[in-house]
């Protein structure tokens, strides 16, 4: 195998695998990535995207067994892993090349930095950019993406949305000639994927080639060159969209009678560093029965009312009422599963703080079979693909059967299978007279999922 002129990257992968599995998790792959490409792979959880994506980016094999055997052209070298017997790599050299944003982005910030600007220069102080160029590159890719107004901001206490636009944004500082990006636009408002898929096209204008990890087709996946459908750990060239996301919660209208579980009066929130605060005179009910989801650009303060709901922040003005029936509660999904998950099987993850005998615990199995985890019952978390991680961190919720049940983008990185399941679960919890509100930019789920959608507006002192 060679690469020719015009490729930038080709990988012939004959086998991947990870330490201890039962098998493999690629197979019979062979990509060639061309100077300003786009390459869409397509495929649910689990199907090996994020791997492939790792496999290219450099970071698998790790050391403890993990074996690849498979040949890269990259940067004019040719790189031969055998099994138990791979090259060495060096991490710096290959990420010059090849970077990639991985699904969580948070993983892509150091952690180490105290404002977003300093987050950006720190590729560019490692290469020796000039402190003078280096403003003059951060400023000019804050206004494509309209980053400015987090510049100042801690990269810590960013949004979901918005450490996905700070991620991306380093990385296309970086500018290695190839760019891996895991499910790029999860979590972003309309304004902000707009600006991700306009600076998508400059890169590519700019000769970067662009491998696309995603779960369904979306706006970046319209222009690609080529389309592959990941499935049975090999590549298949795909002439349609990834199956669609189905529709199965109760299209019901709740009863304009029904009781409100919830209510917002005149409520502001925000936090201790906040000049204004960040919702202001928000007034919202919701009632048994209703399915209410919150949206709007990221910043907006989506997460901060889910949290006020939960009890997690007090408002600064205004009055948050429960009004659940005596032993109701209130249970929520955090955007990130990490936050959430510490046990070692799905099972104990599930029970944990639960009496292991009677009603409570009787549950357990019931709701692991709701959302198709019986089967991995005794599988660490973090062994499943990211769509049944997010599923067993709704478990650990419903089955408190919470009478008020708050979700923060609960789509996000689940495949068209647990995106019915979710639906499943919402449904039920509305039949039994819950009731739930939910923080969402996925419009479909929205349009299909939720009696009424209440928009809130630009980040900073909103009027809601």
């Amino acid at each position: 195998m060679s690469a020719g002129r015009d490729t930038v990257l080709r990988l012939a992968l004959e086998r991947f695998s990870y330490s201890g599995a039962e098998g493999d998790t690629l197979r019979d792959i062979d990509l060639s990535l061309a100077p300003g490409s786009l390459t869409v792979i397509a495929g649910d959880s689990g199907s090996g995207k994020s791997t492939l994506g790792a496999v290219l980016a450099g970071m698998l094999p790790r050391h403890g067994g993990d074996e690849l055997e498979a040949t890269l052209h990259l940067a004019g070298q040719e790189i031969r892993h055998t099994a138990g017997a791979g090259p060495r790599i060096d991490p710096v050299g290959w990420a010059r090349q090849v970077g990639m944003l991985p699904q969580d982005a948070r993983h892509y910030l150091s952690g180490v930095r105290e404002t977003v600007e300093e987050e950006l220069a720190l590729g560019l102080e490692n290469a020796g950019v000039p402190r003078a160029r280096m403003r003059e590159r951060i400023a000019a890719l804050a206004d494509r993406l309209g980053l400015h107004a987090l510049l100042p901001r801690d990269p810590g206490k960013l949004s979901g949305g918005q450490e996905r636009l700070v991620a991306l944004a380093a990385l296309a500082l970086d500018a290695p000639p190839v760019l891996v990006l895991d499910e790029p636009l999860a979590g972003l408002d309309a304004a902000a994927a707009a600006r991700v898929s306009a600076l998508v096209g400059r890169l590519r204008s700019a000769s970067t080639a662009l491998v696309l990890l995603t779960r369904s087709r979306d706006r970046l996946a319209a222009g690609a060159d080529r389309v592959l459908f990941l499935r049975g750990g090999s590549c298949h060239e795909a002439d349609t969209a990834v199956a669609p996301r189905t529709a199965t919660a109760a299209n019901r209208r709740p009863l304009s009678h029904a009781s409100v579980l919830l209510e917002f009066a005149g409520v502001d929130l925000g936090y201790a560093a906040s000049a204004e605060p960040i919702v202001a005179g928000l007034d919202l009910r919701l009632r048994a029965g209703e399915c209410v989801a919150l949206t709007g650009p990221n910043g907006s303060g989506k997460t901060t009312v889910l949290k006020a709901a939960a009890g997690l922040l007090r408002p600064g003005a205004g009055e948050i009422v429960h009004r659940t029936n005596p032993g109701g509660s209130v249970g929520m999904l955090l955007q990130n599963p990490a936050d959430q998950l510490f046990e070692r099987t799905v099972h104990r993850e599930v029970a944990f703080g639960l009496p292991r005998r009677g009603p409570e615990a009787a549950r357990v199995p019931a709701v692991l079979d709701a959302l198709g985890l019986a089967a991995a019952a005794d599988t660490h978390p973090y062994e499943l693909p990211a769509s049944a991680r997010r599923l067993v961190a709704l478990a650990t919720v419903l089955v408190r059967e919470p009478m008020v049940l708050l979700l923060d983008e609960p789509t996000e990185a689940l495949d068209a299978h647990g995106v019915e399941r979710l639906h499943m679960a919402l449904g039920a919890v509305l039949e039994r007279g819950g009731a739930v509100l939910l923080a969402s930019h996925d419009e479909a789920f929205m349009a299909a999922a939720a009696h009424r959608v209440h928009r809130l507006g630009a980040p900073g002192g909103i009027r809601a």
